[in-house]
């Protein structure tokens, strides 16, 4: 009973930690976009979230066992793209590297975080409207030509994690068109609360289908430890295959990259 009462006072005190976090880091995201013009806030907010996140992933108790192919990867401009899991994706990916997301315009309703998601410079993505794709896409390239890192999960959606999901290969043409390297994430949750990630645990992190997110996030604060492995793949740099650009479209590089992440992924699974 006592251990019992120590938890739920553990998930309270996490609660307001993070809630009083969002408020502050709101505050400092609307100082910046006021203070500084276009070319130069993204830049800003994407180290400010980079901290921000790490701040989070200490309170959840996530640790993380980085793999890097490239050692010492530390460029600006980049076009990441992941595999997509759980809304946690976004904490732990962004405490690895400083860079902005591109988010479903669903996000924006979100209570208090769409607000966080709108003042953070997230590019909100209208799967709905198809006639956006142009402006979303003029957004995105102007960030990397500005030397911001940006986030993708092609996926659309969070998956159960058996297999890597369509992907929507529309904003691939972004990266393309500003010849900026595009660097492959995987990620994959291995243990919670020490025990191995299994069919009876894994909804305790993963979200997918139709969860509600209060709900989930509780059983989230719950939880005292989350270990994840991320692996980050080799760049691909555009300039190579300038010389070329006919044999290189964003459908081709879309499928490319979800091969790449489609094996690598069995080969996490069994290993």
């Amino acid at each position: 009973m006592k251990n019992l009462k120590l938890d739920f006072m553990r998930q309270i005190l996490k609660a307001i930690i993070i809630f009083l976090g969002i408020i502050l880091f709101i505050g400092i995201f609307a100082l910046v976009r006021i203070i500084f013009s276009s070319k130069k806030r993204g830049r800003y907010i994407s180290y400010l979230l980079h901290y921000f996140s790490k701040i989070l992933v200490w309170i959840l108790g996530i640790r993380i066992e980085l793999h890097e192919e490239v050692e010492n990867f530390k460029k600006e401009g980049i076009f990441f793209v992941s595999n997509h899991l759980s809304y946690l994706d976004g904490i732990i990916t962004s405490s690895l590297y400083p860079f902005l997301f591109i988010g479903k315009s669903e996000l924006k309703n979100w209570p208090l975080l769409g607000i966080l998601f709108s003042f953070s410079e997230t590019i909100f993505v209208d799967r709905i409207n198809i006639f956006n794709i142009k402006e979303e896409l003029n957004k995105i390239q102007f960030l990397l030509n500005q030397k911001v890192n940006l986030i993708l999960f092609p996926e659309g959606t969070s998956g159960d994690g058996t297999k890597i999901l369509p992907f929507k290969s529309s904003f691939f043409e972004a990266p393309l068109k500003s010849k900026c390297k595009i660097v492959p994430l995987l990620i994959k949750y291995k243990k919670i609360n020490n025990q191995l990630l299994n069919e009876n645990n894994k909804d305790l992190v993963y979200w997918y289908g139709d969860m509600e997110f209060f709900p989930h996030f509780l059983k989230v604060l719950g939880l005292k430890r989350i270990e994840v492995k991320v692996r980050v793949f080799h760049p691909l740099e555009i300039k190579e295959k300038n010389k070329q650009p006919s044999t290189l479209n964003r459908k081709d590089l879309s499928n490319a990259f979800k091969d790449l992440m489609t094996q690598h992924l069995k080969e996490e699974i069994f290993s």
